[in-house]
């Protein structure tokens, strides 16, 4: 919410120029049009014209009250299934997947993954509408059964189109039919997940044209010297880009060799020559390549390709974000009529997608393994939960239990000692409630007193705190710095009266947020000194060195993946080993921001290390050394795990 805040106003600030650049907190410029994406939707902006925005006026209104009402407002009108939802709370607590179930029977949102309702249980909980009652359970707070009130519900529920009263899907060739069978639930998870690379001349062909011409070229038969000749002269692509192109032939069902160095279309591909059409392709290539039509009923959530691409690895196996692979895979079911582009990169389904969508197997979405409270799932087979987890929802249940108050002081010294601190909880008249120590950047102790509030109705107030208190505890203890900790705070007098004193204010959820980001992402000890330092900019910089870590460990997965798919396949040009630059030009485009050589140096050096041993150094002469991946990426990650087993042995007291 506080980004947003900020958002907004600085969209009056820039005088809603588009390009003008800007940042929300956390230390990425990114211009105005850019950062008003994901809130467009929703009401709170709008366009001028093409170069300027404006703030709405209940956008407006919000900004000015603070009140959770008036953005709730905002969000109903605009955004289907938002009162709604909290009105499928309003007798009984639900879970997240009866919650996403009942957008579907109820509102006609036919929801693959969780997603779209996590985000909505999100924003309620920001705004104190709801809570977790039980680890897997969603209830109405007070706050939230008293806004519902004022909501007018039963809004459209209408699909976004008008579906045609019949659709009717052109039986596939009797091979490419037959292929469709034969997809099991296991055959469809192990289709080949990446599409490859498809030669496009100048820009005069798009995909289903360049695949046309290439397996019509291999009818009846072809050498691989032919083949070579003809994609030169019709592509003008070089002969080390030809082993890329033959591969993605092979791979994805469409040509098979039948020879030495003699290759022809599969019978499914000679079926669709038969019937050269773009479906028909689209079909095909669906019962070889992974994430394919699955595309067409996840657009009802992510519409870009982008975020398909992420959605691809949390919920469809896939190993790296490939954007370029889902743009390809989008212009084949956008020449097969199955998804239209309805604004700029913005794409939805046709009634014929969505028919073609329900006629054929589909792979199962599989859940995010997400740790955060708000998404809390537990799952099947009793997993045992991460000490993150069990002390988020001590923390998040303590917030409010004021009539217990040792219980946050307990819980937020646990969380300190999680984050690395050395913090025990002391507690008692006349003390501060915990005090937690970690060794400064010149290895000199860094002392932080910590004063944890609890606030039943979830705010804590200006009366609560008593700042003169905290800054004789602070004199007391010899501390350097002061925090002070609670579910939420009054964002009137108890802030200015926080920085005027020095004190830095973090929320539980903040604390939450550190504590799962943490497990994903460890950080040493001393970078947690940002969160309490009071000094403008200090939790940006945590931010941003946090989230640079996070790219370079993003980094690591798609090395390994880039390395092992270059393993796999017999390439003359390569010999199955790539240098640091054709690393770079392969997941320069996955990664945002693009990657630095040295980084991509670092994770080879990483790999090449003795302890791991995964990659051997291979010298190419004028393209320099290049990297071939010994291991499979199975082997890598027990090579990772096993050093940190290793290490598991020292003790958590050491």
């Amino acid at each position: 919410m506080e980004t947003l805040a900020i958002l907004l106003r600085a969209v009056d600030e820039k005088n809603g120029v588009a390009t003008e650049v800007i940042d929300l907190g956390d230390g990425v410029e990114r211009t105005l049009r850019d950062a008003v994406k994901q809130i467009a939707p929703a009401g709170l902006v709008g366009h001028i014209d093409r170069s300027h925005l404006s703030v709405s006026e209940q956008a407006r209104a919000w900004l000015n009250s603070g009140q959770a009402s008036d953005l709730l407002a905002v969000f109903h009108r605009h955004v289907r299934y938002v009162g709604e939802l909290l009105d499928e709370l309003r007798e009984n607590p639900r879970t997240v997947r009866e919650l996403m179930e009942a957008a579907g029977s109820n509102y006609q949102l036919e929801w693959r993954t969780p997603d779209q309702t996590r985000r909505r249980i999100t924003w309620f909980t920001c705004l104190g509408l709801v809570e977790y009652k039980t680890s897997t359970h969603i209830g109405l707070t007070d706050k939230g059964h008293e806004h519902l009130l004022t909501l007018q519900l039963g809004g459209p529920n209408a699909v976004p189109y008008s579906m045609p009263t019949q659709v009717t899907i052109q039986e596939p060739p009797k091979a490419i039919a037959d292929a469709l069978t034969a997809l099991t639930p296991e055959i469809l998870g192990l289709r080949m997940p990446v599409l490859g690379y498809i030669p496009r001349g100048n820009g005069d062909t798009d995909v289903v044209q360049a695949l046309t011409l290439l397996v019509n070229a291999c009818s009846p038969q072809i050498s691989r010297a032919d083949l070579l000749a003809y994609a030169q002269e019709t592509f003008g692509v070089s002969e080390s880009s030809f082993g890329a192109i033959l591969t993605t032939l092979t791979r994805s069902g469409l040509v098979e060799q039948t020879g030495f160095n003699v290759y022809s279309p599969t019978a499914s591909a000679t079926a669709w020559l038969e019937n050269p059409t773009a479906l028909n392709l689209a079909l095909l290539l669906h019962s070889r390549v992974l994430f394919f039509l699955e595309i067409i009923p996840l657009l009802s959530e992510f519409d870009q390709a982008p975020q398909l691409a992420k959605a691809a690895v949390d919920h469809y196996g896939l190993q790296r974000v490939d954007v370029g692979g889902v743009r390809t895979r989008m212009q084949v079911l956008k020449a097969a009529g199955l998804i239209y582009e309805r604004a700029n990169w913005r794409y939805q389904s046709t009634p014929l997608g969505d028919a073609v969508a329900q006629a054929f197997p589909l792979q199962a979405p599989t859940d995010i393994d997400d740790t955060s409270i708000e998404t809390l799932e537990v799952q099947p087979g009793g997993r045992v939960e991460s000490p993150a987890l069990i002390l988020s929802k001590e923390l998040k249940d303590a917030s409010t239990a004021s009539e217990n108050p040792l219980r946050l002081e307990k819980a937020v010294a646990d969380a300190f000692t999680l984050l690395g601190f050395e913090s025990r909880h002391i507690g008692g008249g006349g003390k501060t409630d915990v005090l937690a120590t970690v060794d400064g950047p010149d290895l000199k102790p860094v002392r932080v007193i910590i004063d944890a509030k609890a606030a039943r109705n979830g705010t804590v107030n200006e009366g609560s705190v008593s700042f003169d208190t905290l800054s004789e505890h602070k004199k007391q203890y010899d501390a350097d710095f002061v925090a002070l900790v609670g579910p939420s705070f009054d964002s009137g007098r108890v802030r200015a009266r926080a920085e005027k004193n020095h004190v830095s204010l973090v929320t539980v959820d903040e604390l939450i947020a550190l504590l799962n980001r943490h497990e994903r992402t460890p950080r040493s000890a001393v970078s947690f000194i940002k969160l309490v330092d009071p000094a403008p900019g200090s939790r940006r910089e945590l931010d941003s060195a946090w989230a640079q870590a996070e790219r370079r460990q993003a980094l690591l997965a798609h090395v390994v993946a880039v390395l092992a798919q270059e393993a796999r396949e017999a390439d003359e040009v390569t010999n199955r080993a790539l240098s640091p630059d054709q690393i770079y030009l392969i997941v320069r485009d996955e990664i945002d921001p693009r990657p630095a050589r040295k980084d991509i140096e670092d994770v080879l050096q990483l790999l090449e290390h003795p302890l791991i041993a995964s990659v051997s150094r291979v010298g190419t002469g004028a393209r320099g050394d290049a990297f071939h991946l010994v291991d499979s990426p199975t082997l890598v990650t027990s090579k990772l795990r096993s050093l940190a087993c290793t290490l598991t042995t020292l003790g958590t007291d050491q």
